[in-house]
């Protein structure tokens, strides 16, 4: 699999994913939901890496993500590649 990204510059260097080619028809379909580049939600970010994606449960009843960093497909194994595209 390769993700593309591109840097783009504000008072922090951010990374905005650009495009991705899927490994498998698995990570196409959790594509934005179980998994993505950066944080679920967020259009750039300072993380720029694949990540996978956990809410977990609070106290007040409330849910939090957890965010946790992944270097291979979880459904069929293939090292995912990120990609920087130059303007």
């Amino acid at each position: 699999m390769k993700v593309f990204y591109r840097s783009l510059r504000r008072t922090l260097v951010v990374y905005q994913q650009t495009r991705a080619v899927f490994c498998c028809a698995e990570m196409a379909r959790r594509w934005g939901k179980l998994l993505g580049f950066g944080a679920r939600g967020i259009a750039a970010c300072t993380s720029r890496e694949m990540s996978l994606f956990l809410d977990r449960a609070q106290a007040n009843g409330r849910t939090i993500l957890e965010v946790v960093p992944i270097r291979c497909c979880p459904f069929c194994g293939e090292e995912i590649e990120i990609v920087r595209e130059k303007p």
